[in-house]
């Protein structure tokens, strides 16, 4: 039984679905949802750009607080939901709250990028695979389109 369940949204259409998927189960089992952003930390190269670390950093801040206001009016009434945002590379900022809050589930959307493609611009989902301690729920964006090119 899941009482406790962490939700990862990142405004992508499968931090969406992993949110709807959450909230059927949330309503199912009688469950509190927490929903989580990770604000990254800026790129070095910013300043290369004519930008300083510090707006850019505001900026990112102001995007996990839209992204969290949004997926906060996601979620109906009937159900208890918290919010929380955190600041830094997201797999272990996620395995930090994990620990931090005791939950029983963890649900995020997958991009489908691939093995390729993941190898190279590493992966949430699989870093979390190998580091949480709860089930992970894994939840594709559902457009059934392979995110890398198809040879024949």
């Amino acid at each position: 039984m899941f009482l406790n369940i962490l939700v990862a949204v990142d405004g992508s259409s499968s931090s969406r679905r992993a949110l709807e998927q959450a909230i059927d189960i949330a309503r199912a089992m009688n469950s509190m949802l927490t929903l989580v952003t990770v604000a990254p930390p800026p790129s070095p190269y910013v300043a290369r750009a004519g930008v300083s670390g510090e707006t850019m950093r505001n900026e990112l801040d102001k995007w996990a607080e839209r992204i969290l206001a949004e997926a906060a009016a996601a979620v109906p009434d009937d159900l208890i939901a918290h919010t929380v945002r955190r600041s830094g590379h997201a797999g272990p900022e996620i395995e930090r709250e994990l620990e931090r809050g005791h939950y029983d589930l963890l649900v995020l959307g997958s991009r489908s990028r691939g093995r390729a493609r993941e190898g190279l611009l590493g992966s949430v989902n699989g870093y979390l695979h190998f580091h949480s301690r709860v089930p992970l729920l894994s939840v594709p964006d559902g457009t059934g389109q392979l995110s890398y090119p198809r040879t024949l």
